[in-house]
């Protein structure tokens, strides 16, 4: 999950920098879109772990513990 969220700010900052040195001047409707798009793609690593790593390795509620 550390990775994750290392990654996705790491994205993050990437994509934001990009967008304010080349993105399109004066800011239009469809470049606010775009510094969205680029922070929604950030997310996806985060989102992803935090979705898929942790429930698989999570114990069911009311299951009994096999390890005893």
């Amino acid at each position: 999950m550390k990775y994750s969220a290392v990654l996705s700010l790491i994205f993050a900052v990437v994509g934001v920098v990009l967008w304010i040195e080349g993105g399109p001047h004066p800011r239009t409707r469809m470049a606010w879109l775009l510094l969205v798009a680029i922070l929604i793609v950030s997310a996806l690593p985060m989102l992803f772990c935090w979705l898929f790593c942790y429930t698989a390795t999570a114990p069911i509620p009311g299951t009994p513990d096999r390890g005893r």
